[in-house]
């Protein structure tokens, strides 16, 4: 005789896997630098901009509004493209 139970377990397992499994697609939105940024930049506007990561990979110091970034300057250098770090602006 099947247990019914160990069934309906199978199933919520595959079930809770899959729904993890479907959010790791999330994405946020974080700010890169849109142009190269020398150290000692004191950061506009035009010198940021949006783009998304993994949900997975987002960090406390990674500002999510240009208005945590813009008036700040950086304390090193910063790519075009590179994510902007909380840390690394005074």
């Amino acid at each position: 005789m099947k247990c019914p139970r160990l069934g309906l377990t199978f199933v919520l397992v595959l079930t809770s896997t899959a729904c993890v499994l479907l959010k790791t697609d999330e994405r946020i939105d974080v700010i890169v630098a849109a142009v190269d940024l020398g150290a000692g930049k004191r950061i506009t506007d035009k010198d940021v901009t949006v783009t998304s990561i993994p949900v997975s990979t987002l960090t406390n110091d990674m500002p999510r509004k240009s208005s945590l970034v813009v008036g700040h300057t950086t304390k090193v250098a910063i790519a075009r493209g590179e994510q902007i770090l909380l840390s690394e602006l005074r």
